[in-house]
């Protein structure tokens, strides 16, 4: 997979059946499921914009699908949504979420996206959520985003953890880490897929809450007698270098 993130941005897209979005209704839900205050544009009600610390948050309509068919083949990869390369097929329009500035607070930059698209999630249209090489499933990304009301990180909203194989194993890479500045994390071990993704997820949700750096030639361990060597190398399914680490056996 070829990487488009884009280090201390984060850039989601809200596809619709149809071309019509009521801003009206995104601002009050907004406020209410979040109490975050989202002022109307008298200009252009397409287009909504607020200064974000030293950056800005966006949320625009636009009444036309997304160019070419990159949504759709990430659909495909969509292993925990068998509909979603039809849903995204069509979609006739989408919202644009962009929360852009300087590398400075990430986790707050990833955590008003996430609050943002939920929020367009109450638009009656919805199809599909689009960020970041993913396409997710509207209700399994809304259900995510409730445990932010817990303090705790919506994280498999934020990281694809997606199904690769590397010779006669398979495994799982993450594709999202580049956005908080941290290298994609790949494992490929003989064990159950699920219990590989489960230890992918946790390694993900450490490095981001705790703003870990992993490096090549270290070792990671979650008890006193364990010791993962971690290397960095060329990526198996990712472009570019990333981290491979020792499965538990």
């Amino acid at each position: 997979m070829k990487d488009n993130t884009d280090f201390g941005n984060f850039i989601s897209f809200v596809l619709l059946s149809k071309p019509q979005w009521d801003s009206k209704q995104f601002i009050r839900h907004l406020k209410k499921e979040w109490n975050i205050e989202f002022s109307p544009s008298e200009k252009n009600s397409e287009t909504l914009v607020e200064k974000f610390g030293d950056g800005f948050i966006t949320v625009s309509f636009i009444p036309t699908p997304i160019p070419g068919d990159e949504a759709e083949n990430y659909a495909k990869a969509n292993y925990l949504w068998p509909d979603a390369e039809k849903q995204v097929k069509s979609h006739k329009a989408y919202i644009l979420v962009a929360v852009t500035g300087n590398k400075d607070n990430i986790l707050e930059k990833a955590k008003i996206t996430t609050k943002l698209v939920d929020a367009c999630l109450k638009q009656d249209n919805v199809v599909a959520v689009y960020a970041d090489g993913a396409v997710y499933q509207p209700r399994l990304y809304h259900q995510i985003s409730q445990v932010m009301r817990d303090g705790d990180l919506p994280v498999p909203d934020w990281i694809w953890f997606g199904i690769a194989r590397s010779g006669e194993t398979h495994g799982i890479y993450t594709y999202g880490m580049r956005k908080f500045g941290k290298n994609e994390i790949e494992v490929y071990a003989k064990a159950d897929i699920e219990a590989i993704r489960n230890f992918v997820i946790d390694l993900a949700y450490y490095v981001i809450e705790y703003d870990v750096t992993l490096n090549d030639g270290e070792t990671i361990g979650f008890s006193e007698d364990e010791a993962l060597t971690i290397t960095l190398s060329k990526g198996i399914a990712l472009d570019g270098e990333t981290l491979k680490i020792q499965y538990p056996q």
